[in-house]
């Protein structure tokens, strides 16, 4: 693995961090994520996205000083897409990557993912939590309400990964170039619409990776708050995957349309 980041060190990378609400860790998680790609990257940008906060994460950021560190905030919380789509926008890397702020998914993933896509070529690199190598310990009502849909959008979308939502995905640069202008979902459907779109721009070679998930080590909601969470962005999930649908339908029923009127004889 270690000869794959020869030809890496020169390149760029750019990390996109969105945060909300996250004052009390993203001082450590920021020291923790520069850390663990100095090794690998002479040159690389860290974008932290605020999407929102409202406990003084801003503020925090502000006091952070560091050359390849920078902060974008917004001032009303338009959710997590949105702020991932922001960082997209103003990313210069050749290998683009987003985690989320809490770090809920260890950094030292990272090089592993380049590593991947190196080696395989790979359009994007995605963390999977069925990968049989994956470490995760997750309640078991997210395990069977995520492997439903995860069926569903195989079916719909011919999508031919295991896992959607685990917020630690790596792109090419040429990837997020070619979806950025189509990108609209702020929720928590946005990862399925970068995959479905980079699928339909060509974009195939998409590889799985394991990754290393201690939920309950971060989740500090009650049994019953969590259970109104789950119910709360399935819902959002499932109404942005239908809106999806046929957003993407509608070009090829018009081509289907368009070429069914040439062929007849004309007036």
């Amino acid at each position: 693995m270690i000869d794959l980041f020869t030809p890496l060190k020169s390149s760029r990378l750019s990390v996109i961090v969105p945060v909300f609400n996250e004052a009390q860790n993203i001082l450590k998680n920021l020291d923790l994520l520069i850390s663990e790609i100095e090794p690998y990257f002479l040159t690389y940008e860290i974008l932290v996205v605020s999407d929102g906060s409202t406990d003084g994460t801003h503020q925090v950021l502000q006091r952070f000083e560091h050359p390849n560190v920078r902060t974008i905030a917004f001032t009303r919380n338009k959710g997590k897409g949105h702020a991932v789509r922001e960082g997209f926008k103003e990313a210069q890397g050749d290998y683009i990557l987003f985690i989320d702020g809490g770090m809920e998914l260890h950094p030292r993933d990272i090089r592993v993912f380049l590593g991947l896509m190196e080696l395989y070529r790979a359009d994007i690199v995605i963390g999977s939590k069925r990968h049989p190598q994956s470490q995760v310990e997750y309640p078991v009502l997210r395990r069977i309400l995520s492997s439903i849909y995860q069926l569903l959008i195989r079916k719909v979308f011919d999508l031919n990964v295991t896992d959607t939502q685990v917020g630690l995905k790596l792109f090419r640069k040429s990837v997020i170039d070619a979806i950025l202008p189509e990108l609209t979902i702020d929720r928590y459907g946005f990862d399925l619409e970068i995959l479905a779109l980079a699928r339909s721009k060509g974009f195939r070679l998409v590889l799985e990776a394991p990754i290393r998930l201690e939920y309950f080590n971060h989740n500090t909601r009650s049994p019953l708050l969590e259970l109104v969470h789950v119910f709360k962005v399935g819902s959002i999930i499932l109404m942005d995957t239908y809106r999806l649908a046929r957003r993407l339908r509608v070009p090829v029923k018009a081509q289907i349309t368009s070429q069914g009127r040439g062929s007849g004889n004309s007036p």
